[in-house]
């Protein structure tokens, strides 16, 4: 039996300490590492991924006003079908800018709330069946409120 440690001997305990620190340690430090190179996207990028976002809302509002201009005449439905697709691409619109519309306040809260106006008139006067002109002015009006919310105008 020795009655001296050897110095030449560390003990099981103490290395098992020393490798839970060091992968601790280390695990930090990669933390860190990896954090530091992620990069947060630009607010070009970020205007560009919303504007991506908000393009079915434009295509919305465009494709509204020419189904439409083809479906009423006199306040009555000429063409059911083409009726029906204009008031589908004004709910596209809609369900578009809802989708964006916290970035969209983000950069502007009265533009936000005008792209909403404008989205609101545009769906009313289809819904009544107002003249293909009055559709026309208010997709015109939704398109540049769209266009002014996304920095574009």
């Amino acid at each position: 039996m020795d009655l001296y440690r050897r110095p030449d001997r560390v003990p099981a305990r103490m290395l098992g300490v020393t490798a839970a620190v060091t992968l601790l340690v280390g695990g930090v430090a990669g933390y860190v590492a990896g954090r530091a190179t992620d990069k947060e996207p630009t607010l070009a990028q970020r205007l560009t991924d919303l504007r991506r976002e908000l393009g079915p809302a434009q295509q919305g509002i465009e494709l509204a006003a020419t189904e439409y201009s083809q479906a009423v005449r006199g306040g009555q439905v000429i063409a059911p079908s083409e009726y029906a697709a204009a008031r589908q691409d004004v709910i596209k619109a809609t369900e578009a800018v809802a989708r964006a519309r916290e970035e969209l306040r983000a950069l502007s809260a009265t533009r936000a709330a005008a792209v909403d106006r404008s989205l609101a008139s545009l769906a009313t006067a289809v819904e009544r069946r107002a003249q293909p002109e009055q559709v026309d002015r208010l997709s015109a009006a939704a398109n540049t409120a769209l266009a002014a919310a996304a920095g574009r105008g």
